[in-house]
């Protein structure tokens, strides 16, 4: 086997396993919520993972209160 055909079934692998990571039932519920995210309200709801995170996003919401 040349390098181009290994590259080529290597690349046919990945291929395989990013499509069946995308579909997969199990994952389906994660993927529905992470695609909402662009709709959330951060400055009422933020996203739990930006919650948990200590130091970001918070800062900038104090900052945006004391300038008004």
């Amino acid at each position: 086997m040349s390098f181009g055909s290994i590259v080529l079934l290597l690349s046919i692998v990945v291929f395989a396993a990013i499509v069946w990571w995308a579909y997969a039932p199990r994952f389906k519920k994660t993927h529905e919520k992470d695609g909402m995210i662009p709709f959330l309200d951060s400055k009422n709801h933020p996203p739990e993972s930006f919650s948990k995170t200590s130091g970001k996003g918070g800062d900038s919401q104090t900052t945006e209160k004391s300038k008004s």
